[in-house]
């Protein structure tokens, strides 16, 4: 019996994973994991238990043309009830996960192992399950909650490592100047510190790479795109050329610069454009907003993935000048990242 390990990415970003055999459609195969979709006829006719497979190859069995048309088909939109995975999955639903799931997030405690200011204004934490916890298992790009120790707060950030590690998770938080995570940074934060870690959540990872990519990142956005390239890297996925548009206000909340400059040698395709708003005496490279640095002779005629990931102000206008080049917004994927 062939199983595939499969991913439902619901409306709240929550998502949950399990082995399905390709015997088994789907809508079974997450009935034995204890995972609930909506779903009504079983025979493929209602349209009930339609999500979109955005990762990963399937067969889909009888169903009427009312339940899925030949143009939701081309969009990889599923049946679910007549779906047969046939490697792993990743399907995406329109309703939050309460919906499906009757368990909370899963959460579990996690220490503070480094902690280092790694530029004027960001912060790189490592923090390390206890011994024995799961390893939490994410898309690369996607994000947890972090409980702020000695308080009741809890902050979201990106994962900034590879999908398959499972002993260290860094991140990387902008440091404000008031902030509950920031105040627990600046002020009392010590290695063996615990934290609790929810999740992950989020719409915002890495899809089958079928075409040259481009990524926007501004200041911590960073994170996410570094995790999806360790992970790009590792897979050995380098046969297709990455441009990372890379930008923050000043120089000196720029980082991960040796990081960037070994992805050559690990083999990815990778240009690095970097950009501020404010430039200092020596700074010799493009200035203003980092969206700026988009343009139409890189985007491989509308032919790319694009990733976005900064403050809202960035991500609005990088979609709008998007779509205003006509760019597919099935190929857009942004996630924006709030000071807090």
């Amino acid at each position: 019996m062939t199983t595939h390990e499969v991913t439902f990415v619901f409306e709240d970003g929550r998502i949950v994973k399990f082995d399905a055999s390709e015997d088994d459609n789907l809508y079974f195969a997450a009935l034995k994991n204890k995972v609930r979709i909506l779903t009504d006829c079983l025979e493929g006719a209602c349209a009930t238990c339609k999500g979109v497979c955005t990762s990963g190859s399937y067969e889909l069995a009888e169903y009427t043309e009312e339940a899925l048309t030949q143009d939701e088909i081309d969009r990889r939109e599923v049946l679910t009830c007549q779906m047969h995975v046939k490697s792993d999955c990743v399907i995406e639903f329109p309703y939050e996960s309460r919906v499906a799931l009757k368990s909370k997030p899963d959460s579990r405690v996690a220490r503070v192992s480094e902690l280092e200011m790694i530029s004027s204004t960001v912060a790189k934490l490592v923090v390390e399950p206890d011994a024995g916890a799961s390893p939490i298992s994410f898309i690369p790009g996607q994000y947890v909650h972090l409980s702020v120790p000695g308080t009741s707060e809890h902050r979201s950030y990106s994962f900034a490592n590879a999908a398959f590690e499972s002993g260290r998770y860094t991140f990387y938080i902008k440091v404000l100047e008031q902030g509950a995570m920031s105040d627990y940074l600046s002020q009392r934060a010590q290695p063996g510190d615990e934290m609790t870690v929810t999740g992950p959540f989020g719409h915002f990872y890495l899809r089958p790479v079928e075409r040259p990519i481009v990524m926007v990142a501004g200041g911590t956005g960073l994170a996410p795109m570094l995790s999806i390239l360790d992970t790009l890297a590792a897979n050995g996925e380098t046969d297709r050329p990455i441009r990372l548009l890379y930008g923050a206000n000043a120089a000196d909340e720029l980082f991960a610069f040796d990081q960037l400059a070994k992805y050559a040698a690990d083999g990815l395709d990778l240009v690095t454009e970097f950009c501020v708003v404010e430039p200092a005496d020596g700074w010799n490279a493009a200035t203003g907003h980092v969206t700026g640095l988009l343009r139409e002779e890189i985007l491989n005629a509308g032919d790319c993935e694009i990733y976005l990931c900064g403050p809202p102000p960035m991500i609005d206008a990088a979609e709008a000048w998007l779509s205003e080049q006509g760019h597919d917004s099935s190929l857009v994927h942004a996630e924006k990242f709030v000071p807090s």
